[in-house]
């Protein structure tokens, strides 16, 4: 009997540093009931929006996900308002006419780390939406600016059985040990990518990427996310970096013991020259990269990552065929020049 995906990625030893899917901003919508292979389009959001929003998301850096929460049902049959008001409901959350949805959108840039959340009865205004506006960080006129984070938790079964089994499991306990006003903190989410990894999650507005985790792993990243700092204890990387900046961030954080969430910004080191990725921008189709990670008190540091293949094969999902990876590793770390 072959292993699952999550059982196999931890017995190759892969490692989940440098492993985040990037996404510059993130939309997320509340939908309840099911959600087949791929949400926004097999679930019962409106088919157009649905495949409007997947189209595009593939292509603007913000990506777009469904979210529910188990307390929702039993709030809206009693006419409560998520927010403490009365949304005078009488049909369930899983009928798509007139539903209240809550709705989140967030940039995860360092420096420039925000989010809205509104809730709402029509969706087919999120259609109007600039996607690659927002994630360069022009954020809808929608709802409220909201500091306090959400913590989302995979559990999409229509992608990938370990997040079914493992992230539903991890959702209920994390519920089950949450007092009741901070069981809002905490929703299930459609794929967010790196099954794998199972149980995953996703923190809002950071944009930090967790996996592998257990029931302590989320309370303390949710006290991390009170105090907004970023421990690497189960840390897949923040999305708003492409994978291997995402490594060298870790790499630094590990070795300097940074813990504030938004003081670190990396670099592509280019003929001598530290330059920002942008969003959208590629990177050199190399093996080796040499990058630059920016404290905003002035330190910098070097960082050396190098692609090299995974020593033991693994499948990318359930029932998937074992096949050859490349990771990312660190290969080197020194201080660098002060930049300012």
């Amino acid at each position: 009997m072959s292993l699952s995906c999550s059982a196999g990625s931890l017995a190759a030893a892969e490692p989940m540093a440098g492993t985040a899917p990037l996404a510059h901003s993130w939309i997320i919508i509340e939908q309840p009931g099911p959600w087949g292979r791929q949400a926004l389009t097999d679930s019962r959001l409106d088919p157009e929006l649905g495949a409007a929003l997947k189209a595009a998301s593939a292509e603007s850096g913000t990506t777009v996900l469904l979210a529910r929460h188990p307390d929702r049902l039993e709030r809206d049959l009693q006419g409560a308002d998520p927010q403490g008001g009365d949304l005078h409901a009488r049909e369930p959350l899983d009928r798509t006419d007139g539903a209240v949805r809550n709705i989140w959108v967030a940039h995860t840039a360092p420096g420039d780390t925000r989010m809205r959340h509104g809730v709402t009865g029509d969706l087919s205004q999120i259609g109007s939406w600039d996607l690659s506006a927002i994630a360069r960080g022009s954020l809808p006129p929608f709802g409220v600016s909201v500091k306090d984070s959400i913590l989302f938790i995979c559990t999409h079964s229509g992608r990938d059985q370990c997040c079914a089994v493992h992230g539903r499991a991890l959702l209920g306990a994390a519920l089950g040990r949450l007092p009741g006003h901070e069981r809002a903190t905490v929703w299930e989410v459609s794929h967010i990518g790196g099954h794998r990894f199972a149980p995953t999650a996703l923190s809002l507005p950071s944009g930090a990427v967790y996996g592998r985790l257990g029931i302590d792993d989320v309370l303390r990243i949710r006290e991390d996310d009170a105090r907004r700092i970023v421990s690497t204890l189960n840390y897949r990387g923040r999305s708003s970096f492409p994978q291997p900046l995402q490594l060298a961030e870790i790499a630094v954080r590990d070795i300097a013991g940074v813990l504030d969430r938004d003081v670190l910004d990396v670099l592509l080191v280019r003929d001598g020259r530290a330059i920002p990725v942008k969003p959208g921008g590629s990177l050199p189709d190399t093996t080796a990269l040499q990058l630059e990670v920016r404290h905003v008190d002035g330190r910098a540091w070097q960082v050396t990552v190098r692609r090299e293949a995974l020593a033991t094969r693994r499948a990318e999902s359930c029932g998937g065929e074992e096949l050859d990876a490349l990771v990312w590793r660190t290969a080197g770390v020194s201080q660098a020049t002060r930049w300012a």
